[in-house]
């Protein structure tokens, strides 16, 4: 939907126009994310490992990912204390986590085009506006 990808696109960056730092990078208060590139192929599942410290909340934007195609979470340590199903969908630590691991699943449907496709993984604090990104690729073969 061209109109929702325009306004993704938009807000990603707006917010690192706003001074959220290049994607991955740190901040003062120790906010950082790294999400690493996945491949996988049509009708297969890409997992995309995501570190992060300092967090409060993470979450995730399609950016070039089809609506179609399913983005789960999986074996966060710590777990989140809540999980905030919105769009984005959010995780939430509170207190805030001094560092968490977990994998994002994006299942690639059968039929998919190989290809490169993007995700946006976002962590914030939670209390204030600090936000930081970092981009995934995922990696489609045949």
């Amino acid at each position: 939907m061209r109109t929702r990808r325009t306004m993704l696109a938009l807000s990603v960056g707006t917010l690192c126009l706003a001074g959220c730092g290049a994607p991955g990078s740190g901040s003062d208060s120790g906010l950082t994310i790294e999400a690493a590139d996945a491949t996988a192929a049509t009708g297969g599942t890409a997992r995309i490992e995501v570190q992060a410290s300092s967090v409060g909340v993470l979450t995730w934007q399609l950016a070039e990912i089809p609506e179609n195609w399913q983005v789960t979470h999986e074996g966060f340590e710590p777990e989140p204390t809540a999980v905030r199903e919105s769009y984005p969908p959010e995780l939430v630590w509170d207190p805030i986590a001094d560092s968490v691991m977990g994998s994002l699943a994006v299942a690639v449907p059968d039929g998919a085009a190989p290809g490169e496709y993007m995700l946006a993984v976002e962590a914030g604090t939670d209390t204030s506006d600090e936000r930081v990104v970092s981009e995934a690729r995922v990696i489609v073969v045949e």
